[in-house]
């Protein structure tokens, strides 16, 4: 099969270095300085869990002007972005090809096939004008849940620090033939990647997470740490995953939660910024509306409060527009 990544950032890196290791045709996407350093001296991924220091050379391009159509898409744009480009990544996409999106929070196709009323939603805070709907197709796409934490140390280098789990899922929680192909695929690079029982149910309880703590990080410019280990900040956390899960269980999905082992997991990653607040911190767009707005866009059609949610959406909104770095 024939590979793209579509931004190469930190995770669409690190996939890249370790699927190239692995022996896998791989074309990658990239943009500016980035693009520039793996064009002329190849990618470099870093990794204490992998024991790897390499620097591999790639097909790399900074558009998707004269690419063939892949098999394979793998998304690394946060969702923002992925609004963006859906019109550029739908031309490099056969009929049958598979776009696996790694973005945070809750993603555009959510809730295609969805049993209930909410079948088919599309949402708007992620994707206001349908465009990834529309040109990529719901019926392409691969979700995933992506647990590895790494970074773009500087142009040209990923440094990975921790992780190798990305669960792989169906939209309609199918065991499909190419779901456990992709699995397989995913596996041989030495990425952890089973496929869900129910891909939905995976994304939630890691935005319960996401959707709390990484606002929360970019008001207070703390680490997890820092958050987790005051009793004032432990409380605002846990009311507001509270909300989140709540939302969760309007909606069906068997959630296995304890907050408090949450928080405390949290805590033990140590003096690690949440990749909203490193964005927040070298300006760059965040991604606030996927994590968070959408979740009060579907609490209002479920008639749900979510007042903790809805306050810290507010005042991070606010300061990500002060400092330049609210998408749109």
């Amino acid at each position: 099969m024939n590979i793209c990544i579509f931004g190469a950032g930190a995770i669409g890196g690190m996939i890249a270095s370790l699927f190239k290791r692995a022996g896998m045709d791989i074309t990658i996407v990239a943009r500016g300085a980035h693009f520039e350093a793996i064009n002329k001296k190849g990618l470099i991924f870093q990794s204490k869990e992998y024991d790897l220091d390499i620097c591999q050379s790639f097909k790399v391009f900074p558009d998707i002007n004269n690419l063939e159509k892949f098999d394979i898409v793998i998304s690394g744009l946060k969702a923002h972005s992925s609004n963006q480009t859906a019109k550029s990544i739908s031309e490099i996409l056969h009929k049958k090809s598979m776009l696996v999106t790694t973005v945070n929070g809750i993603p555009w196709w959510f809730f295609y096939k969805f049993s209930g009323k909410l079948n088919n939603y599309q949402i708007k805070t992620v994707d206001p004008q349908s465009l990834q709907w529309e040109y990529i197709r719901p019926e392409r796409v691969i979700g995933s849940v992506v647990y590895p934490a790494a970074l773009v140390e500087k142009p040209g280098l990923i440094k990975h620090l921790e992780g190798k789990r990305i669960i792989l899922g169906e939209p309609d929680n199918s065991k499909s033939e190419r779901i456990q192909e992709l699995s397989k695929i995913f596996f041989a690079a030495g990425i952890k990647s089973p496929a869900s029982k129910n891909i939905r149910e995976d994304i939630w309880l890691k935005l319960i997470g996401n959707s709390s703590l990484n606002p929360i990080s970019v008001i207070l410019n703390s680490t997890l740490k820092e958050m987790c280990e005051q009793e004032d900040t432990i409380s605002i956390i846990a009311n507001m995953m509270k909300e989140i899960e709540e939302i969760g269980n309007k909606l069906d999905l068997k959630l296995k939660l304890d907050i408090e082992k949450r928080i405390d997991g949290a805590r033990k990653v140590g003096d690690h910024k949440t990749s909203t607040l490193q964005d927040y911190l070298m300006k760059k767009p965040i991604e606030l509306d996927a994590l968070t707005g959408s979740i009060i866009e579907i609490a209002e059609i479920l008639g749900c409060e979510v007042p903790v949610t809805d306050t810290i959406y507010k005042i991070t909104k606010y300061l990500a527009i002060r400092n330049k770095c609210f998408p749109g």
